[in-house]
């Protein structure tokens, strides 16, 4: 259980840089394993981890949401194989200023 939540926090710390780095206007707030990002015309992600699944969990504004399973080193939305990271850059693309 220590390692989920050790390497679970530590990408929702690279997420939050992400967002922080590549979003223009993004408010960007990490508490207690749950990420907010607040982006313009108030929409917003909230991506936490759950514990009981050992997955992080993401509400999209644009997507709806999405259960990642860490799987061979990548966190896989458990229903598309997406990885976290290809979502989170293709949202970006399309709705970032």
């Amino acid at each position: 259980m220590d390692d989920f939540y050790t390497i679970s926090t530590f990408v929702l710390e690279k997420v939050a840089e992400f967002f922080e780095s590549s979003w223009n206007l993004a408010d960007v707030d990490l508490l207690g394993g749950t990420l907010t990002v607040t982006l313009p015309h108030n929409q917003q992600y909230v991506i936490h981890t759950h514990g009981v699944t050992h997955q992080i969990w993401v509400a999209s504004p644009f997507t709806g949401a999405h259960h990642f399973h860490l799987q061979e080193g990548q966190w896989c939305c458990t229903r598309s194989g997406t990885r976290l990271q290809d979502l989170l850059i293709a949202e970006r693309n399309v709705h970032a200023p």
